[in-house]
This record gives structure tokens, sequence and C-alpha cells, in this order.
């Protein structure tokens, strides 16, 4: 009995040992087999993320957003083709988890992915991430081209909105020097403009 009850708790750990190393998710349409060292994330319809270390996402329905900051603050970049993938990669040290982090943003099918973890180097097991996945639907040249003008796009907003700030700056220092004085009808459309257009 006893042989038995071990022979039984050897499957167990075996089977779950197995299980623990082959991990398969879908996010939006590829399917990503999750190394164990990053098994026990939050999966979402287009994100899987395990706390500030490790997280996949499908990007398409903001890429500037998503990449526009990453590119800014790089310590370096690099473009490359994995398996049929083109591929860009950022890495920048982070002093939240006082080390390096890595975005590596990828074509897979007609959507674009980005794979985030700590480190500086494109591991073997993001390689494999990536390899698994559709071949990318679009030339390296188109890929790239689209994360360029992203990246143009959102320095573009970046700007808009420090210039946006600026204004607002403006108008409210000049609201609060005249706060001496009584308020024109100037003055009313002024905090309108201030309370409405301007509104943070």
């Amino acid at each position: 009995m006893r042989k038995l009850f071990i022979a039984f708790a050897l499957t167990i750990l075996i089977m779950g040992c197995a299980y623990a190393n082959d991990s398969t998710i879908t996010i939006n349409d590829a399917d990503f087999t999750i190394p164990s060292k990053y098994h026990g994330g939050e999966l979402t319809n287009t994100s899987y993320k395990l706390d500030n270390i490790f997280s996949i996402r499908c990007i398409d329905d903001n890429v500037a957003n998503a990449i526009g900051l990453w590119a800014r603050e790089k310590d370096s970049s690099e473009d490359v083709n994995i398996a049929g993938h083109p591929v860009r990669h950022y890495y920048s040290y982070n002093e939240y988890v006082d080390g390096n982090i890595s975005h590596a943003y990828f074509a897979s099918g007609n959507s674009t992915y980005e794979i985030k973890w700590t480190g500086s180097k494109i591991t073997g097991d993001i390689k494999k991430l990536i390899k698994n996945t559709p071949e990318s639907d679009l030339s390296d040249e188109a890929f790239y081209n689209t994360l360029d003008k992203s990246i143009d796009i959102y320095k573009e907003q970046k700007i808009s909105k420090l210039n946006q700030d600026a204004e607002y700056n403006y108008l409210e220092s000049r609201l609060q020097s005249q706060s001496n004085h009584q308020n024109t009808p100037d003055d009313t459309q002024f905090n309108r403009i201030l309370l409405t257009y301007y509104n943070r």
C-alpha cells in the first residue's frame, strides 16, 4: 500500500512538473508558451503580466503610446529579425527594479506585440516566444516605418501637451496678476477658458 502511495505521489509530481514547464496562453491571435519562470501572471485578451518583471501585450490599439516613452528613455536600441519577425529591441536602466528593463516590439500576423522583461539582452526564452508566433504580414521595412511614425506621433503629442501646459500656466498667472481689480467680461471669458478648455 505504501509503495502504491509513493508511486501515485511521484506520478502527480511528474505530471505537475510537465504542466509547469508548458503553459500556453493566447493573446489576440497569437499563442505564447510561457517559460516556467514567468508563470503565475494575469491574463487578459490583449496582455499577460507578471508583476514588473515580465509582460506580453498586443499594442494594436495604441502603438504610439506603447513605444514612444521607451524610444525616448532607451539606453540602447537594435533592429533584428527573429525567425521571420522584424523586432525592435530597447533597453534602459530602471530605478524601480534597480536594473535594466528590455522591451521588444515585433510583428506577428498583422498585429504588433510588446514583450517586456528584466535584463538588457534578448534571451533564448524571449527569442523562442517570438519565433513560435505566426510570421509577420509586414516586411521588415514596413514594420520599422510604422514604429518610426508612431514614435513621431508620440513626440508630437508630448510637444502639444507641453505647449498646452505652457499656455495654461501663462493664462493662469495672468489671471492671478489681475485678481486685484474688478472682473470685466473679458475676465469672465478668461475664467471659462481656464475651467473648461484647459480642465486638468
